[in-house]
């Protein structure tokens, strides 16, 4: 077609979307390196209807490896552990009850996979929503979703390792907060080029409504590091090192 758009029949688009598909691990690695070397290339192409559960599984192998070693780290250091250690305290808690925080971050830890399909769909929405408003999209929702989907994926990757260092070690509050910057960047730039090219828009157009989805990402994962953090840019220690429960 003159738009670039094919149907299931027609050419297909990125290599986890094939129909011949081989190799699981393959196609992935491939997609990521095609969308994360050639973001303009990469999305000419979308195949109708969208495959979300090759888009959904795609992400889960790049984000859940890191989480899924994450949470069992932290499962056997509970299990090995004699009663509740005492919670080292962090900035965030002149805000929030040590307790209450400790509860709260181990709770949106294991909530990591039930937020990868919600965020998928919610940024794909926003994503769409924008390009509407801004002068209408050429293509539909799921065209959306699959744009910003695919091309997050390597800031989720790069998520997962954070978390990993986070949770697992103790990073300066800048240097996480500079990690979230650089994939929240990451991801305005791979989905401005991939919204731009699936609707057939301009790159400045691309790049502007890939923005909201994009802070809203890196929102969330801030807001979800500051509770482990130990010390936040600006904020000072508990006078106590510690929290006895």
């Amino acid at each position: 077609m003159a738009d670039g758009t094919t149907t299931v029949g027609a050419s297909i688009g990125l290599p986890i979307e094939s129909r011949t598909l081989t190799g699981w691990l393959r196609a992935c690695a491939r997609t990521l390196a095609r969308t994360a070397s050639h973001p303009s290339a990469s999305y000419v192409r979308c195949p109708e209807p969208i495959a979300h559960a090759r888009v959904l599984a795609y992400l889960a192998t790049l984000r859940l490896p890191a989480w899924v070693l994450l949470v069992g780290v932290i499962a056997a250091r509970t299990l090995r552990a004699d009663g509740p250690p005492p919670i080292p305290l962090h900035s965030i808690h002149l805000w929030i009850d040590p307790a209450l925080a400790q509860a709260l971050s181990a709770w949106l830890v294991l909530m990591i996979p039930v937020g990868l399909p919600a965020s998928y769909f919610l940024c794909g929405l926003l994503a769409h929503v924008g390009i509407a408003l801004t002068g209408g999209a050429r293509r539909s929702i799921g065209a959306s979703m699959r744009a910003f989907g695919i091309a997050s994926g390597p800031a989720l990757l790069l998520m997962g390792v954070l978390d990993l260092r986070v949770y697992l070690g103790d990073p300066s509050g800048l240097a996480v907060l500079r990690a979230v910057a650089i994939a929240a960047v990451a991801v305005v730039a791979l989905a401005g080029f991939a919204l731009a090219r699936t609707h057939q828009i301009s790159v400045l157009r691309g790049l502007f409504v890939a923005v909201p989805p994009a802070a809203l990402l890196a929102t969330t994962a801030a807001l979800r590091l500051a509770l482990v953090i130990h010390e936040l840019p600006g904020v000072p220690l508990p006078d106590a090192p510690y929290y006895v429960p």
